[in-house]
């Protein structure tokens, strides 16, 4: 991983479960720069920002819940996919619902991941080394790709 710290875009209402995030990702000794928005609205507004300015810098990683005010993350995910710089980012979703429909749009809008969360501590900071595979991923990827 690189020397300079990842920028991710977290969506996430819950100031607790934002708390948590924070805590898995030091905990996997993430060098990352959270960028906090607690709404679906503010989201997409967010990503037609980055869309619309190439030189606005792009996250490395879009971790989107599903239960949001406002806009819906299923309708941020779709936003995500839709644009021309955000498509390729990877989207870890991060929620409490276990529901089918769900489930479904967030294969049809092609999430990277699903992770559930957990009312157990231990499984909650499993997001750290989630995290830190997907950025590492995407990073071999990005150098595959590279001229």
């Amino acid at each position: 991983m690189s020397g300079s710290p990842y920028l991710i875009l977290l969506v996430e209402d819950a100031e607790s479960d934002v708390l948590l995030i924070r805590e898995a990702l030091e905990q996997a000794a993430l060098a990352v720069e959270l960028h906090i928005l607690t709404d679906g609205e503010e989201a997409i507004e967010f990503i037609a920002k980055i869309e619309s300015d190439e030189a606005a810098p792009l996250p490395r990683l879009v971790i989107l819940d599903l239960n949001l005010p406002k806009v819906s993350g299923g309708q941020v995910l779709a936003r995500v996919r839709q644009g021309s710089r955000f498509s390729p980012v990877p989207v870890l979703v991060l929620t409490s619902s276990d529901s089918p429909k769900d489930k479904a749009q967030i294969g049809q809008f092609a999430a990277t991941r699903y992770l559930q969360k957990s009312s157990r501590l231990d499984e909650f900071m499993s997001l750290g080394p989630i995290v830190r595979s997907l950025l590492e991923t995407e990073d071999s990827c990005s150098r595959a790709s590279a001229p």
